[in-house]
């Protein structure tokens, strides 16, 4: 009549008992996991007016709305265990990595992201506000708290409905920008000797940008991905107004070849994208 979880005494050892008792205990948080997480709900309740559970942030960094590196990638820097700033402090002839070598502070995910001097994430903050604001007059002053929360962002109409699309759209450009940033600073760092220029900069973002735009026409196939597909309308809303020559797409562009971002590649020739 009743089904007991679990196993019978006889059927199991020491070690296997030990690992389930130790499993059962709740794991101590890192302090730097506890900082990041009240850092983004004070973030979130600034900008959206509401307070994010922990589940809730947790939740958000497995969106289908952000693509799976950067999602790892947010996850990691939720934990802070990225190699960066006094990880260094103690490791014989690397204690130099401890420094940003441009700015001379202590190079932390924090520094990197929003304000170090290096060519990087200045010309990246500048594209996404522009690409933004090819459809939304007013873009969020950004802060750690709010990178790392960018899931759980919540636009409101003037009438108090939640706008999804919009929602959408924020997730998925600060995402993607924040892993660029990422990757632009590792290849700095640790391996071009030279950082790479305004026009390469540019050219990634863009690069990246159509990439998560072809992500999300392809999540639409539900012969493909089911009930997990996404809604052909929502996407459609998603990048709405900030397509390249919008005005002359069908209505309907998902299964269409050769739709871009509205922010063209940039060139030597053109000087500017």
């Amino acid at each position: 009549m009743f089904t007991n979880p679990g196993i019978l005494l006889k059927e199991g050892n020491q070690h296997l008992f030990t690992k389930i008792i130790k499993s059962m205990r709740d794991k101590p948080m890192r302090k730097s996991t506890f900082s990041n997480l009240d850092r983004i709900r004070c973030s979130i309740a600034e900008v959206f007016e509401y307070k994010p559970t922990d589940s809730a942030i947790w939740i958000s960094l497995r969106s289908n709305n952000i693509s799976r590196q950067s999602c790892n990638f947010l996850w990691k820097s939720l934990h802070d265990i990225y190699r960066v700033r006094f990880f260094w402090d103690h490791m014989p002839n690397l204690e130099h990595l401890v420094q940003c070598p441009t700015c001379e502070v202590p190079e932390s995910l924090e520094h990197i992201m929003l304000e170090c001097d290096a060519p990087g994430q200045h010309q990246v903050w500048l594209l996404t506000e522009r690409f933004w604001r090819l459809r939304y007059p007013r873009w969020p002053k950004l802060n750690w708290g709010l990178l790392l929360g960018c899931g759980l962002a919540r636009f409101i109409s003037s009438k108090g409905k939640i706008l999804p699309a919009k929602n959408r759209f924020f997730t998925i450009i600060v995402s993607t920008s924040m892993h660029l940033i990422w990757n632009l600073r590792n290849t700095r760092v640790l391996q071009a000797p030279t950082p790479a220029s305004s026009i390469e900069i540019h050219n990634r973002w863009v690069s990246q940008m159509n990439s998560a735009l072809r992500r999300d026409q392809l999540l639409t196939n539900r012969t493909k991905f089911g009930p997990l597909a996404l809604k052909k309308q929502l996407v459609l809303k998603t990048w709405s107004g900030t397509l390249l020559d919008k005005d002359s797409l069908p209505d309907d562009w998902i299964k269409s070849e050769g739709v871009l971002v509205g922010i063209r590649p940039n060139t030597r020739r053109n000087g500017v994208g």
